[in-house]
This record gives structure tokens, C-alpha cells and sequence, in this order.
């Protein structure tokens, strides 16, 4: 069985997020102590940390550059901050969720369940008209034109400059638990609460497959840089799919159920994700 090269002791309690930065040479994790904390590849030493969040950090998202993170707190605040020097450039109050645009600028999910467009100013563009009951996530499309909102059975694409809605990617009868991106904008990988994981292209919206993924859980995925494997973390373990069938390619056994969010390196050699046990693990993949 597959053995992680490092086991984090990162949050305490439950440890939400891991991300690697652009650069690979940072990992960052957040979790329910409120912090957000960094890591030196590949030692995986810790190198620092973020403090202000007085709540659960849920959401991380660098700008392309990595100079800049975006951080979304159970607190109802999101925070803008200088990377790696994490300095607070902004807090956005009233809101839960946070992602940097390609093209500059923010979004962010609202604690009212509405989607909000800020410019690189961190001054309020639009707050767009109600898309779902519910809104679990957001992403931005790689050249930053679309902004995908993931909500109830479906995922909203919002176009950015028009601030209106323009399309939907349908399919789960349920909240669509999680969404990745790949990393040149091609492919969209969802997971729905009634335990599926779908692969589309973005170009047209066909659906390449829907395939169940045998296990509950949170459900949070990755894409791996060279779009060739879906990560899906379910309990106990974290699953590694090929996204050209959803065929299950390996199980990374994990000894707790709540396994969260999971993060590819740039390069695609390790895989990190965070566990409802405080600690991130790291996978040589």
C-alpha cells in the first residue's frame, strides 16, 4: 500500500485546504484554526504562516504570478494578501469564498449566497443577480473572461466583462460537492453529492464521462497539470481516476474518513490533501 513521503501536523483540528503555489516551491494549507500556513518543498518544513482569519479558512486561490492569495473564512470575511510576504492587502467583509482572476480582479461568494465581481482595486464591480439557491464554489476560466459558479445540479458560467450569466453545465441531481480546472482551461471535473464524477470540455460543454465513484464523502478533486488524472478524495482515502475514462487507476488509503481538499504540484509528481484529523498528507503520485 501506498505510504505519503510527509505527514503535516498543520491545523490542529481539521485542515480544509492544500495548495501548491505556481512556483511548486510552497505548499500552503488552511483549516479550521483560522490560520493559513506554509510549507518548503520539498522538505516540508513549516515556513511561516498567515494569521487574521478569526474563523475556519475554507478556500484558497493564487493569482498566476503567485504573488498574490486569496483566502475565504467561515469568519464572512475574505482576504487579499501579498505572497510570499503576507501582507493584508484587503479584507472584503460579508463574504465566504475568494478567487483570483487571470485577468486581474477577484470573485468571491457572498454569506447571502450571491456571486461578487471586484477589480484588481478590490473595489466592488457587481454583485451578479441570484444563479442558485445554494453556492458551494468559484473559478475562474484560464484567460479570466468567464467565472464558473458551482450551485445545486449545475455549474453557472458567468460571463465577466457582459457581468451576466451565459450558460450552465448540468448533470448532478444534487449540490455539486466540488470543481477543478485543468490547467490550460480545457476541462472541467465536477463531483455531485449523490456520489458521481463527470469530466466535460469547456469548449462546446460535452461530457466526456460520468462515472460513480463507489464511496461517499466530501468529494473535493483535483486535476493533475497535464489533464491526464482526476483526483477525487472520498472516505478514507483519495481516488486517482484517468480523465480520458474515469477508470480507476489507484486508492490512496487514508486511516480517516474526512478527507478535504487536494492539490497537484505543478510539476504533477505530489499530490496533497487535507484531512478532517488536522495533518496534510503528501504523495509521490
Amino acid at each position: 500500500m501506498a505510504q505519503p513521503v510527509a505527514v503535516l501536523e498543520a491545523h490542529g483540528k481539521h485542515a480544509q485546504r492544500a495548495l501548491f503555489t505556481p512556483d511548486g516551491e510552497t505548499l500552503v494549507t488552511c483549516g479550521q484554526d483560522g490560520a493559513i500556513r506554509l510549507w518548503k518543498v520539498p522538505s516540508f518544513e513549516p515556513d511561516g504562516a498567515f494569521e487574521g482569519h478569526g474563523a475556519c479558512v475554507n478556500t484558497l486561490s493564487f493569482s498566476p504570478d503567485g504573488r498574490t492569495l486569496a483566502s475565504g473564512s467561515s469568519d464572512g470575511t475574505a482576504r487579499i494578501w501579498s505572497f510570499p510576504g503576507g501582507r493584508e492587502l484587503d479584507l472584503l467583509e460579508g463574504q465566504v469564498a475568494a478567487a483570483v482572476s487571470p485577468a486581474g480582479g477577484f470573485a468571491t461568494i457572498s454569506a447571502k449566497a450571491r456571486a461578487v465581481l471586484w477589480d484588481a482595486n478590490y473595489d466592488e464591480v457587481a454583485t451578479l443577480p441570484l444563479l442558485d439557491r445554494r453556492l458551494f464554489s468559484l473559478a475562474f476560466t484560464s484567460d479570466g473572461a468567464a467565472l464558473l459558479v458551482a450551485g445545486t445540479e449545475r455549474v453557472h458560467r458567468v460571463d465577466v466583462k457582459g457581468k451576466a450569466k451565459t450558460g450552465e453545465y448540468d448533470g448532478h441531481r444534487t449540490a455539486v460537492a466540488s470543481m477543478s480546472l485543468s490547467a490550460d482551461g480545457t476541462l472541467l471535473a465536477t463531483t455531485g453529492a449523490e456520489g458521481t464524477l463527470r469530466l466535460r470540455r469547456l469548449d462546446g460543454g460535452a461530457e466526456l464521462f460520468a462515472v460513480p465513484v463507489g464511496r461517499s464523502g466530501v468529494l473535493q478533486t483535483a486535476l493533475s497539470p497535464d489533464g491526464a488524472r482526476v483526483a477525487v478524495a472520498v472516505d478514507f482515502g483519495v481516488q486517482l481516476r484517468s480523465a480520458s475514462d474515469g477508470a480507476l487507476l489507484e486508492t490512496l488509503e487514508v486511516p480517516i474518513k474526512g478527507v478535504y481538499g487536494l492539490g497537484f504540484s505543478p510539476d504533477g509528481r505530489l499530490l496533497a490533501n487535507a484531512g478532517a484529523d488536522g495533518r496534510v498528507r503528501v504523495w509521490e503520485v
